[in-house]
């Protein structure tokens, strides 16, 4: 079986920055052992497989880690959408997870758009292994979103946020129980409302370049901080990304540019 595949690199307008992605195009249902194998070939930090085959503008859409399958992933949606939307010339498209969440996609000039959920979080009391892994001795406040499995940490600066090097073996050591943590804070120019980064090591992603889910918080955490609707983010890893944040009243809209890297075929 030959598999249609594509290198996307996302939320960014330059190669070799934002998030890369590789994104599978299938005609029909792979097992889940297939499409695992493919991404641990493939060693991309998460690969989409999307099904070609569609009830109306609704594409089936799975995603996988070098470590197995995970619910949710931004970035790769995003990718995922900038394929479809380029291969079947439509500005408008909805994908269908794994969990039965529906994300519509919309075009706008030369930005995609996502809908996503809109999630809150629990105040958290952060672990103290948690925060020696990460160096962090003081912060504003902390948090756990249980749809993401994710602990949200703001920092007081941005020198703060973009100085530190977790301890990842440390990290997963000290909470096995969650899937990420990211860090946010407050931007250090006008270009930018807010920072973030993002880490994965529990699911094989030591630092995410870009994410896009955790604006499914971050929005109306950072809307209500701000009193801003429309905030623009830069995810201040190593490859860096921007990425488009509309706080609506009961979803989120998360917004992303991308660059086509290449394109082949897989033999599966």
């Amino acid at each position: 079986m030959t598999i249609p595949y594509f290198i996307i690199d996302t939320f960014t307008t330059e190669k070799f920055r934002g998030n890369p992605t590789a994104v599978c195009v299938t005609g029909k249902p792979l097992p889940a052992a297939i499409m695992h194998a493919v991404a641990k070939e493939l060693r991309f930090p998460v690969t989409a497989f999307v099904e070609e085959v569609t009830a109306g503008d609704e594409y089936p859409i799975r995603y996988f880690t070098v470590t197995g399958e995970i619910a949710a992933c931004g970035h790769a949606t995003l990718a995922a959408a900038n394929v479809l939307t380029d291969s079947l010339l439509k500005e408008r498209i909805r994908f269908s997870t794994i969990e039965n969440i529906q994300i519509d996609i919309r075009i706008e000039e030369d930005i995609v758009y996502m809908f996503y959920p809109r999630y809150s979080m629990e105040l958290l009391d952060v672990s103290p292994g948690l925060l020696q892994s990460l160096g962090i001795e003081k912060f504003r406040e902390a948090g756990f979103c249980k749809e993401l499995e994710t602990v949200f940490i703001e920092l007081e600066d941005a020198a703060l946020l973009k100085s530190i090097q977790p301890d990842y073996r440390w990290m997963v050591k000290s909470n096995p129980f969650i899937k990420e943590v990211v860090i946010t804070c407050r931007a250090d120019n006008n270009q930018y409302d807010f920072l973030l980064r993002s880490f994965c090591p529990w699911i094989g992603i030591d630092e995410d370049p870009v994410t896009g889910s955790v604006h499914s918080v971050l929005a109306h955490y950072w809307k209500e901080r701000t009193g801003k609707y429309d905030l623009t983010a830069y995810q201040a890893s190593e490859r860096g990304g921007e990425v488009y944040v509309k706080a609506l009243d009961d979803k989120v809209l998360l917004g992303g540019r991308t660059v086509t890297m290449g394109r082949g075929d897989l033999s599966v």
